[in-house]
């Protein structure tokens, strides 16, 4: 039955698998209907499914109970369906904008379908009208799986590769009130692809909070660090607990002081590192304690007990190599993010004069160690692939062929590598002969800052992180300090 009706605004009902949640603002469309009228009709079904409020009141004044017709509701909402009224397949914004317009009846189309055609045809009308956000899309996609759709099925209906659909779902595992936000900062397709190169949902959402901040790259390399240690604890774990008993605190098992030493321990700086069974650990009892950022292994005392001088040396050296590995990390990462600005910057030619200037400060200063010590950063930059058998005569025909396709970004990829050292950083370590150890500070970097003066100019963004690091508030130098101060 496909017939137009004039049906009062009352009997008809928003259909609650619209995938489209925000109707966004109805004030000039309400306008617009109060002077001409709807100008396009309604498409609806007979009946309506009663939302879980509506069927939870109904279910009470029939005697049974909130609490109870909820559960059944949540269960299979199919049992709020009513054969009362009319639910809207096309028109949701019209019928709310026709309702705050005062209008008592609008002009439908009534048809049949079944709930598999309903979702796919507001769907696709929707997605047709570019109205969906990107988590509705996944939400829409998800209803037609539910509903028996083949992945292939809507990618051909929605004109996605198979691919986009399957990604779109995943995004459904975040969580929708920070992705809402997300959204609201301007977040972009290409960010919640990134999003993708994290399989941890935890982490994911996490990350999720710094989407369209300039702290979403760093966050997102940050992650991607966690995420292979995490993998790394864990399959460390399980073949260290092959041979040692896990224990909660070095010297203590099942609440019993225990002499051990310290064995070997496992952190993201080894990665790699293969656990290797040792050869007596059949007639010496071997223990180990695990965190979220590394694993330690002991076995029990075999020859002198350790006096306090050598535990607190012990621990001074795993502090120094904590303390130095993050500063590492946390240096190669930064530029990482900077050496990624510049492979994929495609302005070189409207800011020519800015990267002239720098290119002449680059070469002034930096004329001692030239291309040389970077040229690994420039290559990459430009894209040359170099093996054992490169010779000269080869990377002067590369060169060339270069600067003739992008002599803009040739200037540009120049400047950068003869600029930022991999050496390049805001801390250095020196030994303390008052505190007998190795001690990490800050240093101003004014070769650095120059660097990063220059990335602002051509749009770079710093993170947070990269700013503490640039002026001495990074958490790691006021970890030191504070350690400074409690052993004087």
């Amino acid at each position: 039955m496909d017939n137009l009706q004039y049906i009062e605004v009352a009997k008809i009902h928003p259909n609650p698998g619209n995938p489209r949640k925000d109707l966004g603002d109805l004030t000039e469309l309400a306008d617009s209907i109060k002077a001409q009228g709807i100008l396009q009709n309604l498409t609806v079904v007979p009946g309506h499914r009663m939302t879980r409020e509506e069927f939870a009141d109904m279910a009470k004044a029939e005697g049974s109970t909130k609490a109870a017709a909820r559960a059944l509701y949540d269960s299979d909402p199919s049992v709020g369906d009513s054969e009362d009224g009319y639910m809207v397949i096309i028109g949701h914004r019209r019928l709310a904008a026709a309702a705050l317009a005062g209008l008592d009846k609008v002009p439908c189309v009534v048809v049949d379908m079944d709930e598999k055609k309903q979702a796919r045809t507001m769907l696709m009308e929707n997605m047709h009208r570019s109205n969906l956000t990107v988590y509705e899309q996944a939400q829409g996609f998800q209803m037609m799986l539910n509903l028996g759709d083949t992945v292939k099925d809507i990618a051909q209906q929605a004109g996605f590769s198979a691919a986009t659909v399957r990604s779109r779902v995943k995004l459904l595992e975040l969580d929708p009130k920070k992705f809402k936000k997300s959204e609201e900062r301007g977040a972009t397709i290409q960010d919640y692809v990134e999003l993708e190169k994290i399989e941890d949902p935890d982490l994911k959402n996490e990350v999720l909070d710094t989407i369209g901040t300039n702290n979403f790259k760093n966050a997102l390399q940050s992650a991607m660090e966690k995420e292979k240690l995490n993998k790394a604890l864990a399959k460390w774990e399980a073949e260290v607990s092959t041979f040692a008993q896990k224990i909660k605190k070095q010297g203590k098992v099942n609440g019993v002081d225990v002499p051990m030493d310290f064995y070997q321990n496992l952190n993201k700086w080894c990665l790699d590192k293969e656990v290797v069974r040792p050869e007596d650990a059949d007639t010496v009892k071997y223990y180990y304690t695990i965190s979220d950022r590394e694993i330690y292994i002991y076995h029990d005392h075999k020859e002198r007990k350790k006096t306090p001088e050598d535990i607190q040396r012990e621990e001074q050296e795993r502090e120094e190599k904590r303390i130095r590995g993050e500063l590492t990390e946390i240096s190669e990462r930064h530029r990482s993010l900077r050496y990624d600005f510049i492979s994929s910057y495609g302005a070189a030619k409207k800011n020519l004069k800015t990267i002239m200037q720098f290119m002449a400060t680059a070469i002034i200063v930096d004329a001692g160690n030239w291309i040389s010590a970077n040229d690994d950063t420039l290559y990459g930059l430009l894209g040359f692939e170099i093996d054992d058998d490169t010779m000269d005569d080869d990377l002067e025909k590369m060169a060339k062929e270069a600067v003739n396709e992008r002599p803009e970004y040739s200037l540009l990829a120049c400047a950068y590598a003869i600029a930022d050292d991999t050496n390049e950083n805001y801390w250095y370590s020196t030994w303390s002969s008052e505190q007998r150890r190795t001690i990490f500070l800050h240093h101003e970097n004014p070769n650095l800052d120059r660097i990063y003066d220059f990335l602002i100019s051509l749009g770079y963004q710093m993170s947070d992180e990269e700013k503490a690091m640039r002026d001495g508030t990074h958490e790691l130098f006021k970890a030191m300090t504070a350690a400074d101060s409690d052993a004087t």
